[in-house]
């Protein structure tokens, strides 16, 4: 197991601080309270965003939340990733962004908000968790897969969960680690032939909408703080591009490649 400090609120090198201008990243779920967060941090470093998701609502909310932010620039993409035909909808981002130098994928479901024992959920919530949980990661990686370079890289995240128990939200957990399973086996199936895909296994993380709800603390990571280290990893600059799996729970715990025991 290795363990380095937190990403740090600024890039690593201060006279290079823009180092994502002239690169385009997608991030799929961008709208969410971690996605802002991410794409906030990515237009600080320079990156064209094409910032996609379903509602063009919160899109909008999105780009009044960044507006200003820079160098980088913002282009909302309402678009369901999660659309059975993977393969139109790739034409459609291709035909309009053409080809992406990363992708950040930040899409997920916490599924009913009381507490459930596992063998007191019903079917459709079952069913609902793998559809939202679960199918839709599996189309989003179907469509932006392809959309990347040898040399470029995806970034997908997932929680702890999927680690550990989860009483009372099984299926959170459930889901989580069959999407881990997803990304580690893409990694292999792409064996270098494909762009270099990272698995992050994130903690609590601090976003408006938590804290408006006075759910907070100083010690989690922020969505900008897994932006930056996001935009390290696309870049290919930094310690941890050769793992593709990695683990950032805490400011204090910094990057692991392993969970502690």
């Amino acid at each position: 197991m290795s363990s380095r400090p937190a990403p740090v609120e600024e890039p690593e090198d201060p006279l290079d601080e823009h180092f994502l201008l002239g690169r385009t990243v997608l991030v799929v779920g961008a709208s969410g309270g971690i996605g802002e967060g991410i794409t906030r941090a990515l237009l600080e470093l320079g990156a064209t965003v094409v910032a996609a998701g379903r509602s063009e609502a919160r899109l909008n909310r999105l780009a009044d939340y960044t507006d200003g932010i820079g160098p980088g620039v913002l282009h909302p993409h309402a678009v369901d990733l999660s659309d059975p035909d993977s393969a139109a909808v790739r034409t459609r981002l291709a035909d309009r962004h053409g080809k992406f130098d990363g992708a950040v994928l930040t899409i997920g479901n916490w599924g009913p908000p009381e507490p459930t024992p596992l063998l007191d959920v019903s079917d459709a919530v079952w069913d609902a968790m793998i559809a939202d949980n679960l199918t839709s990661h599996f189309r989003a990686l179907r469509v932006v897969t392809p959309l990347l370079p040898v040399d470029g890289a995806l970034v997908h995240l997932t929680g702890l969960s999927a680690e550990i128990a989860f009483p009372g939200a099984a299926l959170v957990g459930a889901t989580n680690a069959a999407k881990k399973s997803l990304l580690r086996t893409l990694t292999a199936e792409l064996d270098g032939a494909g762009p270099r895909i990272y698995e992050l296994v994130i903690g609590r993380i601090r976003t408006r909408p938590r804290a408006a709800l006075g759910v907070d603390s100083p010690a989690w990571l922020s969505g900008a703080d897994l932006g930056r280290h996001a935009a390290e990893l696309i870049a290919h600059r930094g310690p941890w591009t050769a793992e593709p799996l990695q683990y950032l729970l805490d400011r204090a715990s910094g990057v692991l490649t392993a969970l502690p025991q």
